[in-house]
């Protein structure tokens, strides 16, 4: 019996020693929920007097047309005008009310034209709430799935071939 006791005695020391010694591995650790994470399509945008989150614009195609998504909180006590442009190219506006939260593609379209980049790449806009301006990388989406109804004036998808078209055989 005593031979017994003398084996399991080492296993059950180093089982707690393990124990012990991994107990504290994420004490250091940030919490998840205290880090800042993009959990939607777009990206977020702080300025001044307006935070901007999911921001993205919904394009079909390199040259075409634009519309810019996302929503726009105004942090200040007065209105804003919050300004979205591709340097060198188009801008669009719209009017945000003092403590509002606002859905850019909500009262109407905002739109960019002839837009340098194709869906799928990032792009360089200038984003201004008439204090501060910042230059962001925004994603560029095709308007399919959900993005559809935010497709710019315009743009038709291409056409999708049905199950009965189907490739001659033998060639």
């Amino acid at each position: 019996m005593k031979r017994n006791l003398l084996t399991r005695t080492p296993v059950i020391a180093l089982a707690a020693a393990l124990a012990a010694g991994t107990a504290g591995c994420t004490v250091t650790s940030p919490f998840q929920t205290a880090e800042t994470a993009s959990l939607a399509d777009g990206v977020p945008v702080d300025l001044a007097s307006a935070q901007v989150r999911n921001f993205a614009l919904i394009s079909g195609e390199k040259g075409g047309d634009a519309t810019v998504i996302g929503a726009v909180e105004n942090v200040s006590g007065k209105e804003l005008t919050l300004t979205v442009a591709i340097p060198g190219g188009s801008k669009a506006e719209t009017k945000i009310p003092a403590h509002a939260t606002v859905g850019l593609s909500d009262d109407g379209l905002m739109t960019l034209t002839k837009i340098p980049a194709p869906p799928g790449d990032m792009i360089e806009i200038e984003i201004s709430d008439g204090t501060e301006s910042t230059p962001v990388l925004a994603p560029v989406l095709i308007p399919t799935g959900y993005y559809e109804d935010y497709a710019p004036k315009g743009w038709t998808p291409a056409p999708t071939p049905s199950a009965s078209e189907s490739p001659a055989e033998g060639h």
